[in-house]
């Protein structure tokens, strides 16, 4: 299928016709961010009333720990004794996803990721097929300074200054494993009720791999922080929308 062209116009109306015959509800949507950053990411995104948001942080894993296990272990975290959602962002939607293969979810929604195979992008495709994590001595992983400014500077185009309250999962053995694990991970595509939300100016997931997303006009791959109210709105018309 093509690229589906939402119109935020259509989004909007949705989204207040659906609020006026909205009864009272009491949903927890699960928020899991990306690697190295804190769940602080998602401070501005604003839900639908009845929705609350919880965040889920990072942890050190073990270094042999499988993305299975962890997702196990920050599923923890989630009350399954009444309806949820799920919402992941760039790693942490990788996360989400495999803990859509063993919990029920509403709905998962992916922000600034991928779902699909043919979605991987090139720079992943040859960090795995060389090895990269593993070929990098492991004092390059402690280097979290050198690293995260070049990131930074180089990817994003901002100084580590205005991100550093957010990027503080920078343990060396947290950061080899998740990039190791994004790098080699293969979608599976047995999510169900999964949406995705994509910024059209992604730095790290090209948009033009992406299918089936709501597209935000000019989201990078910090979009959850520079168009917090674009995505909130996206965001919002699909909790409220019925399946």
């Amino acid at each position: 299928m093509s690229k589906t062209n939402y119109s935020l116009s259509l989004l909007k109306s949705l989204w207040k016709r659906l609020r006026r015959n909205d009864e009272k509800i009491d949903i927890n949507v699960y928020f899991i961010s990306g690697m190295c950053y804190n769940c602080a990411v998602f401070d501005n995104i604003k839900l639908p009333i009845g929705y609350k948001k919880v965040y889920i942080e990072w942890h050190t894993p073990r270094p042999d720990e499988s993305l299975t296990e962890y997702a196990h272990t920050m599923a923890q975290k989630i009350d399954t004794s009444s309806p949820f959602t799920l919402v992941g962002y760039s790693f942490g939607a990788v996360i989400m996803q495999e803990m859509s293969l063993f919990l029920q979810p509403e709905k998962s929604i992916i922000i600034s990721s991928f779902k699909r195979e043919e979605e991987i992008p090139t720079l992943f495709r040859a960090v795995k097929r060389v090895n990269l994590t593993e070929r990098l001595p492991m004092s390059l992983y402690y280097s979290t300074d050198f690293i995260t400014n070049a990131f930074n500077q180089f990817v994003y185009q901002m100084p580590t200054s205005e991100v550093s309250q957010f990027m503080i999962y920078t343990d060396p053995v947290y950061v080899k494993w998740a990039v190791k694990e994004i790098t080699n991970w293969t979608p599976n595509n047995n999510c169900k009720h999964l949406y995705h939300i994509h910024g059209t100016d992604d730095q790290i997931f090209p948009y033009e791999l992406i299918r089936n997303a709501f597209p935000v006009q000019g989201g990078d791959h910090l979009m959850v922080l520079k168009k917090a109210d674009t995505v909130s709105l996206i965001l919002g018309s699909i909790l409220l929308m019925n399946e």
